[in-house]
């Protein structure tokens, strides 16, 4: 398994660009796996969860209205501000049953969260915290949402 979220985790890093830097240990629940890492480019800073869901589970996209989408807090702090988050194009799921087309993440896929530093801190450390929100399914059974804690830790020089 872990090789095969390696894997996903390159190929995320090539199809969504940019350096990634500060890799957490993987993050497993029994629907997803997930990585957290921190992205800079220039005057650019990037919180990055790299997520991959298990075998025939998908969890909900942003915009899917039938059920609670993935979605990603993050902690004020007044050491940064936060932008928007950024998610990936969603697939489309056709559940026969329910005769329902719904938007998803069935594979691997990234959620980007762009902050901007406002106070350095002084021991050049900046650790972030938030929580990853979602609600996955496989094609029998939709399980209750879950809330996992996320963290960064965010060098600055």
């Amino acid at each position: 398994m872990r090789s095969v979220l390696v894997a996903a985790m390159a190929w995320i890093g090539v199809a969504f660009g940019g350096p990634v830097v500060q890799q957490s240990e993987p993050i497993e629940t029994a629907h997803l796996s997930a990585k957290t890492a921190t992205n800079v480019t220039g005057q650019r800073t990037w919180l990055v969860v790299d997520i991959v869901p298990k075998p025939k589970m998908h969890v909900y996209a942003p915009g899917e209205k039938d059920a609670i989408p993935v979605g990603l807090t993050v902690d004020p702090d007044p050491a940064f501000n936060v932008g928007k988050a950024i998610f990936p194009p969603p697939q489309k799921y056709f559940f026969a049953p329910l005769k329902l087309t719904q938007l998803v993440y069935s594979k691997a896929f990234r959620i980007t969260q762009p902050i901007t530093v406002t106070r350095p801190p002084a021991n050049g450390t900046l650790a972030i915290t938030g929580t990853l929100q979602y609600q996955a399914c496989d094609d029998a059974v939709c399980y209750v949402p879950k809330s996992v804690p996320v963290k960064w830790e965010l060098k600055i020089r």
